[in-house]
């Protein structure tokens, strides 16, 4: 049964938690009658539902819990044996969900977002399995997994999100045996934008049985999925919650706010969460040579050049701060514990995306400390954009978005059963369904476009609903950020905002030159992966391995600018000589990504067959040593590119296209003059495209 069957079945029923899902045993309470008397012991029926915590009669009476507990997080494993099914809304951070599972009477998988969460859960449960990708120099294998698999008692196997697929193709068949636990669920909606693959988990999780699957965060937002809004929910409340005073700085300078707090702190610890490596540096850099002795940055081991000799790989003993000034990045915002106190400094840059933080991102990054009374005092730097486009609703535009999707979708269905049977139609189909997939799509706040439509893990194309919750999330964020007083409001809501103040610092020539130093020493650090990249594969070419496997294999690992460089060289080097690729992709390495599209037109008019049509009209339409103006390129070229392309370009575009077909030079009467195809010196053909290549859509970025 395909996912969309499944959906469909699925969407017409919700299965309510009962107390047999929750305890392994049946639960015996004596009934009160009155003050004084007290009824027989009754059994409760293990079919009774319950819909959260609040009507559930405990393991052991509450007054016991609340002397053990006092005023301190109270622990899932008092009242419960094993995870409920559907969305928990367990509320607070750090309230033993995923320990409780782990020591649960049944063969679980528990999906992280990271795998320094999935690694970190194991070291603390050596019965559990980490099943990802390389780290601390350790890797799961296959026939380790299945060895793990055929040992006695329950399995539990703590799985990377992005390694889900592999783990289940090794269970087979007997995978709906298991609990799927996808933990802290909303990482996946606000990661999805860069790692697409994520939303494969929601395709997982729909395979499971109703009563075999859980998502669990603290911080649960809506989903525009709609087997997710069927799915049952069970919410954790609780009378005791964290008391929250913050802080509230706004300020034109992060970098000075930032160690003015810094030196307000003298003795006690500090734990500083900013998702920017680049400024901590900036800000140690700033600092006096004693106290940086003093300061760590915690981060994944990827950045373990950038950290450079303040990295910290982990916490230090029994979960304590490594050092008294601590840095942290995003991989330690979420699924850590501290069992420290320490001053907390939260910092949202709106300068960059990825620093720029949520509400609930910052709930959770209070939720690290797990000692009572651990965080000393919150404070919260921010800056603001000073623009931003709001929305009427939220609502509104969600349903913009999916009938965006569904129309585009729609199109596509269409022509899966108009073609049936007609093999003839498939190429011309295959255009069509490329030229309609970037209507589906949506630019926010000036950023680059997200899809809205995806192929899920059976291959069918539907709507991308965790980009769709992405956009939400970030056009709802900008909102935020868009004056001082906004953020105060909107945060003012969910916690005490003891103080507030917007700070104004000029930028000293010292911090100037520091910032100038650092992004140097940055990019000279970017531009050493790139290299070390370009070595391997050329080691692989030498060797026979270059292909698309081992090259997919090796971007896994890759920093993020590495990663873009080796995605442009995989879909361009089976068509250019090694050395003219390589070169080029290295020249425009720091360029944006419309030069890249410059170069991969180049790429794919060298590579079309002498005899294709395409290049055919080109030659035929245009005379070298011949001058043409930009509006008389625009006519030649427009009908030729709707024709072989599909697509009406912006009068700019067409010129950009001419000139990677051809090398021009441009005269001082605003005229270019064609002088020779092969603009970029391209030396030897390593593949060609075919004559019979209609889908040239796919290949040329427009």
């Amino acid at each position: 049964m395909s996912i969309k069957d499944r959906l469909a079945k699925e969407q017409a029923e919700v299965v309510p938690n009962t107390y047999g899902d929750l305890h392994d045993a049946s639960v015996e309470y004596i009934e009160i009658l009155s003050s004084r008397k007290v009824g027989e012991t009754k059994t409760i029926p293990q079919d009774t539902i319950i819909t959260s915590l609040d009507n559930l009669l405990f393991g052991r009476p509450p007054e016991v819990i609340r002397e053990e507990v006092g005023d301190s997080f109270w622990n899932l494993a008092n009242f419960i044996d094993k995870m409920p099914h559907g969305l928990v809304d367990k509320k607070i951070p750090g309230i033993g969900a995923t320990t409780l599972e782990i020591n649960s009477k049944r063969n679980s998988i528990i999906v992280l977002p990271t795998k320094a969460l999935a690694y970190g859960k194991h070291s603390k449960h050596p019965n559990t399995l980490y099943v990802g990708s390389e780290i601390k120099g350790e890797k799961v294998t296959n026939q380790q997994i299945e060895e793990y698999l055929a040992k006695d008692g329950y399995k539990k196997l703590l799985v990377v999100a992005d390694s889900l697929g592999r783990l289940l193709g090794i269970i087979g068949k007997n995978y709906r045996d298991y609990f799927l636990m996808i933990d802290e669920v909303d990482v996946l909606q606000t990661d999805n934008n860069f790692r697409p693959q994520l939303e494969n988990v929601i395709d997982y999780y729909c395979m499971f049985p109703s009563k075999n699957r859980c998502m669990v965060t603290a911080t649960m937002k809506e989903f525009s999925n709609p087997l997710l809004k069927k799915e049952c929910k069970f919410s954790i409340t609780w009378t005791y919650n964290a008391r929250r005073d913050v802080r509230l700085l706004h300020t034109n300078n992060i970098t000075q706010t930032v160690i003015e707090e810094i030196i307000s702190h003298s003795i006690e610890k500090i734990f500083i969460a900013y998702n920017s490596i680049l400024q901590i540096r900036n800000i140690i850099a700033s600092l006096d040579e004693e106290t940086r002795k003093e300061c760590a940055i915690l981060c994944s081991e990827a950045s373990i050049k950038e950290a450079g000799e303040y990295f910290a790989p982990k916490l230090g003993d029994n979960n304590t701060l490594p050092a008294r000034i601590n840095f942290a990045t995003c991989c330690y915002f979420t699924g850590i514990d501290i069992e420290d106190s320490y001053h907390l400094i939260t910092v949202s840059d709106v300068r960059r995306s990825h620093s720029m933080l949520t509400l609930d991102r910052m709930t959770q990054i209070h939720g690290r400390c797990r000692k009572d009374n651990g965080v000393l005092s919150e404070t919260i730097i921010y800056n603001t954009l000073g623009y931003v486009s709001v929305m009427e609703s939220m609502e509104k535009y969600t349903i913009t978005l999916l009938n965006k999707a569904k129309k585009v979708l729609k199109v596509i269905d269409s022509a899966d059963d108009i073609m049936q049977g007609d093999y003839t139609l498939i190429d011309l189909f295959a255009m069509v369904k490329e030229a309609i997939r970037e209507k589906a799509q949506e630019r926010i706040a000036g950023n680059e476009l997200i899809n809205l439509i995806r192929q899920n893990v059976d291959g069918e194309y539907v709507p991308a609903y965790l980009n769709i919750d992405y956009i939400i999330e970030r056009t709802d964020l900008y909102a935020s950020y868009f004056m001082p007083e906004t953020l105060k409001e909107v945060l003012g809501k969910q916690v005490k905002i003891i103080s507030y103040k917007s700070l104004s610092y000029d930028v000293s020539p010292e911090q100037n030159s520091i910032e100038k130093t650092n992004k140097d020493a940055q990019n000279k650090l970017t531009d050493s992966y790139i290299q070390e990249a370009i070595d391997s594969i050329k080691v692989l070419s030498t060797t026979g391995q270059l292909n698309d496997n081992t090259l997919y294999s090796y971007t896994r690992h890759c920093r993020s600018k590495t990663k873009i460089f080796l995605e442009r060289f995989i879909k361009l080097y089976r068509y250019v000589d090694l050395d003219s690729l390589l070169h080029q992709l290295w020249e425009i390495r720091t360029s944006n990504s419309i030069v890249y599209k410059n170069l991969n037109n180049a790429v794919m008019y060298w590579a079309l067959d002498e005899e294709h049509p395409f290049k055919v009209a080109i030659r035929r339409s245009f005379t070298l040593n011949k001058s043409y103006s930009a509006s008389e390129i625009q006519e030649i070229l427009a009908p030729i590119v709707q024709y072989h392309l599909h697509k009406i370009l912006k009068p700019r575009k067409y010129v950009a296209l001419l000139r990677s077909i051809y090398a021009t030079d441009r005269t001082s009467r605003n005229k270019y003059t064609i002088r020779e195809e092969n603009p970029r010196g391209f030396k030897e053909h390593t593949g060609r495209i075919s004559t019979k290549e209609n889908n040239l859509l796919r290949l040329f970025m427009l």
